[in-house]
């Protein structure tokens, strides 16, 4: 029978990397953040590996500019913004290089978005109170940074800022302009979740505040401008993530005995963790159990990403801030972000061993 399992998820892992074209790839997605020299900020969001948004404020030149456009195969780009300019650059692992305005720049990619919903992409309308109208595009990050981009007809506007919420619990709960049940009784999908004030500096020097609330997928804020009060509601841009798992226990043995998952990333990219137990299973009485579990994650015949002992990760702060970190520092685990497409986790003993795993894949809802 332990044999039939096995043939089974080879085959199954043979079908599905046959079902998936084999472009899938660990995903460059994120935000990144960088300095010009005169003062201002270029900040990107790639969306894909292959799609990237760019919004640049100039200090030295009074000017925000937008844009958006491909990224060519080896991570070059050139975009045309918003009223004018082009922004040139080179997408690497984990930052971009690149030049605007003649300032060179070097952005760096920040924390995944997080904070239960309140950082983000939104985009929407501000409405004001003499019935005319911005068009805004707000970016938030997890530091707290606030960065701004408004269309007024054909002028382009925009700045930078701090963001400070806090959340709002108990009978202090409010609402995006109404109250916090529907006519049916049903709690409003618009309740304010976090509630705080933002300050956003333009490039022409004019100051911003302005009070906002946030809830998951959806962000509002209520600021004067030019002697007119402006009320906004943004949708989050970026596609919601669910968290899922899924797991396979077996023997792993030595030569082609080992313990092999395969999974299809869809509609992504996806962060996801993938860990491989062995020793804390013996606390459910599992025997034996393989003492030193190596992890690699494939696509096809690539390996993306390997390790024995997931404290060696490098970015084994943000594993732990999962919740969902290997208890035995024996234990492996990788934490990253995939292309749609399809992968194989791989587990052997890292020095030779068997015994008994455990490979696991999370979906991570950080952005």
């Amino acid at each position: 029978m332990k044999h039939l399992i096995t043939r089974s998820i080879q085959i199954l892992t043979l079908l599905v990397a046959l079902a998936v074209p084999a472009f899938s790839e660990e995903s460059k997605r994120g935000l990144y953040e960088g300095d010009l020299a005169g003062g201002g900020k270029a900040v990107f969001f790639v969306q894909g590996n292959h799609a990237i948004s760019a919004y640049l404020f100039d200090v030295a030149g009074q000017q925000a500019s937008y844009g958006g456009g491909a990224i060519k195969h080896g991570g070059a780009f050139s975009l045309k913004l918003q009223p004018d300019g082009t922004v040139t650059g080179t997408l690497g692992t984990d930052s971009i290089t690149g030049s605007f305005g003649g300032q060179n720049f070097t952005a760096t990619r920040v924390s995944p978005f997080e904070h239960s919903g309140v950082t983000g992409r939104f985009s929407g309308a501000a409405t004001g109170a003499n019935g005319s109208v911005l068009q805004l595009k707000v970016v938030l990050d997890a530091d707290g940074n606030m960065f701004l981009i408004a269309r007024d007809g054909k002028d382009v506007l925009g700045g930078f800022g701090t963001l400070t919420v806090q959340p709002v619990t108990g009978d202090s709960e409010t609402t995006d302009g109404g109250d916090d049940e529907d006519q049916d009784g049903n709690k409003d999908p618009n309740s304010t979740k976090y509630a705080g004030t933002f300050t956003v500096t333009l490039m022409d020097g004019t100051t911003i505040t302005g009070t906002v609330g946030a809830n998951h997928g959806t962000f509002w804020a209520t600021f004067t401008f030019n002697g007119v009060e402006y009320k906004f509601h943004g949708l989050h841009e970026s596609s919601a993530n669910h968290l899922a798992n899924i797991s396979t226990r077996g023997f792993v043995n030595t030569g082609q005995g080992q313990l092999i998952g395969g999974f299809i990333i869809t509609c992504g990219p996806k962060m996801v963790l993938v860990r491989a137990s062995g020793p804390s299973l013996a606390a459910s009485g599992v025997s034996p159990v393989l003492a030193d579990p190596k992890l690699q994650l494939l696509q096809g015949q690539t390996v993306l990403k390997e390790n024995d002992d997931w404290q060696t990760n490098a970015n084994a702060s943000d594993i732990i801030a999962t919740t969902l970190a290997p208890t035995d520092s024996k234990e492996s685990a990788l934490l990253l972000r995939l292309e749609p497409g399809a992968y194989t986790a791989v587990v052997t003993g890292a020095d030779g061993g068997t015994g008994i795993a455990l490979i696991e894949v999370y979906e991570i809802d950080r952005d």
